[in-house]
Order: structure tokens, then C-alpha cells, then sequence
């Protein structure tokens, strides 16, 4: 009757620790799929800054290109003798 009393206490121990260590699981897989979900919207911004990036990085090399060949459509800079309003 003792040791069956002291196996029934060691059974509600050990009952105890298994509910903690499913509360424990159930936390860790909340945190796990707010880590997932949060990682999923980080990756979609980092390709639209990149989609981003990689258009600007297109659109100077094209300028860089058309300034260095002249190609520009901007007005031209008058000469310091030029005259303000033409004639």
C-alpha cells in the first residue's frame, strides 16, 4: 500500500511535468508560426526593394550612359555671353 502510494505520487509528478512540457510545445510552435508568418512578409518586401533597387540601378546606368554620349533631352546651359531670352 506505501510503495503503491508513492508510485501514485511519482505518477501526478510526472502527469505534471508532461502537461507543462505540452504547454511549453503549444508556445513554441505559436512563437514558430509567428516567426514563419513574419519571415514570409519580410522576404516579400526584400524582393520589392530589391525589384526596386534593381530598376534605379537601370534607370542611372542608362543616364550615367546618355550624359556621358551627349544624349540627354534637357536644355542645353547657356554661356555665360548668351544672351537670357532669346531673340
Amino acid at each position: 500500500l506505501e510503495n503503491n502510494t508513492i508510485l501514485m505520487d511519482k505518477l501526478k509528478k510526472v502527469q505534471q511535468e508532461n502537461e507543462e512540457l505540452k504547454a511549453r510545445m503549444d508556445k513554441h510552435m505559436e512563437l514558430s508560426r509567428q516567426l514563419s508568418t513574419e519571415q514570409a512578409v519580410l522576404q516579400e518586401s526584400l524582393e520589392k526593394e530589391s525589384k526596386v533597387n534593381k530598376r534605379l540601378s537601370m534607370e542611372n546606368e542608362e543616364l550615367l550612359w546618355k550624359l556621358h554620349n551627349g544624349d540627354l533631352c534637357s536644355p542645353r546651359k547657356l554661356s555665360p555671353s548668351s544672351p537670357s531670352v532669346p531673340l
